[in-house]
């Protein structure tokens, strides 16, 4: 049996996933160490700032076993642009 990928337009969504995964990490590292070159104010909070999305933890205590849920991200303006460049080139190559 022949096995079938997903694909968008040609283009595979598994490289959509991974470059947008990856911008993400570059975002959070530059956006960490950028901060430190930008005086204190508001240009700095807008473009370095990280916004805290997500869900908070569920801790399920059973007895014999304890299970914790949660998601969060942290969100900074350089990440939503490397993302969106990713996205960009994805859709454009």
């Amino acid at each position: 049996m022949k096995v079938r990928r997903r694909r968008s337009g040609g283009r595979s969504t598994g490289l959509l996933v991974l470059a947008v995964v990856l911008a993400g990490i570059l975002g959070s590292v530059l956006s960490y160490y950028l901060a430190g070159a930008f005086p204190e104010g508001p240009v700095r909070d807008f473009f370095f700032k990280a916004m805290k999305i997500g869900v908070p933890t569920l801790q399920l205590d059973l007895g014999f076993a304890s299970l914790t849920f949660g998601l969060s991200f942290a969100v900074t303006t350089l990440v939503v642009v490397l993302i969106a460049l990713a996205v960009y080139f994805w859709y454009k190559f």
